[in-house]
């Protein structure tokens, strides 16, 4: 084969690859769970630093 024909063939499969992988990725994200924060309180923090 000509070697310009394969490396536009390699570029075109990567091209399809890129696409497919993005739109797969699109929508995986809009299946997962949107995480709340949580808030955590903690006890006296400034007491740690005072030891050193």
């Amino acid at each position: 084969m000509d070697t310009h024909l394969m490396i536009g063939v390699a570029v075109m499969f990567g091209l399809i690859g890129i696409a497919a992988s993005r739109d797969l990725l699109r929508r995986l994200r809009d299946q997962q769970p949107q995480l709340a924060p949580i808030e955590i309180e903690r006890p006296d923090a400034g007491n740690e630093r005072r030891g050193r």
